[in-house]
């Protein structure tokens, strides 16, 4: 199904968005140490979360897939 590839694609494009904020942050010299780690950490914590929801998803899609080669 074509949903399933939007989803997909939805979740790997917010995660390379995420990785490119995050290598922003620890490239700016214009920000404090503070400011760094803390941006670094939300950040982070915001990329496992996505990375998560990706490998449910695939599980999921997998899942579905093996069902229907049964039917």
């Amino acid at each position: 199904m074509r949903i399933l590839n939007i989803i997909s694609n939805e979740l790997i494009i917010e995660k390379q968005k995420l990785e490119n904020d995050l290598e922003r942050v620890l490239n700016n010299t214009e920000l404090s140490t503070e400011k760094i780690v803390d941006k670094s950490i939300e950040l982070l914590n915001k990329l496992t979360q996505v990375s998560n929801t990706i490998l449910t998803w695939e599980s999921y899609i997998n899942k579905e897939k093996e069902e229907n080669k049964k039917n």
